[in-house]
């Protein structure tokens, strides 16, 4: 089985895909009290700090410890069931937010989320669609934004 050992410790860009199977209630630090539909959910981050995408990722992976990030909130609802990333020292997080956004069905579940920060106006950096996803459109539109070999690891 993959764990987070199995991530580059590079600096890179990563989307996690999460599962909601239920309409979920969750109230999300600062943001407050939202209503996830149930849907797949994939959140854009950035690992550019010490320990790069294994250390950020893996983080993640854990789902253990203090919620800081918004997407803290949402693991302790979900699980992570894919990991897309690429290494590099580009700032694509907005670029590959506002691409998943532009796939059919697909939806902002809570407006800011993850893109606190953000200075490119995207609406949040968690895209989510109600049913079953293609996941090659979804590498298709990361890889094309990313101009760089992109990696999925898949989690059971």
């Amino acid at each position: 089985m993959l764990d987070f050992r199995d991530l580059p410790p590079s600096q890179g860009v990563y989307v996690l895909h999460l599962y909601v199977p239920l309409p979920q209630p969750l109230v999300i630090g600062r943001l407050g009290q939202s209503n996830l539909p149930a849907g797949h959910y994939f959140y854009v981050g950035s690992a550019h700090g010490a320990g790069g995408l294994r250390a950020r990722v893996g983080r993640h992976l854990r789902s253990a410890g203090a919620l800081h990030w918004h997407i803290d909130y949402l693991r302790a609802v979900s699980k992570v069931h894919a990991v897309f990333y690429t290494v590099t020292d580009k700032a694509l997080e907005c670029g590959w937010s506002q691409a998943l956004a532009q796939l059919p069905h697909a939806f902002i579940p809570v407006p800011h989320f993850g893109s606190s920060d953000c200075r490119s106006g995207c609406a949040a950096h968690l895209v989510a669609f109600p049913r079953r996803v293609d996941f090659s459109g979804v590498q298709h539109v990361l890889g094309q934004v990313a101009g760089a070999p992109l990696v999925c690891l898949r989690f059971r």
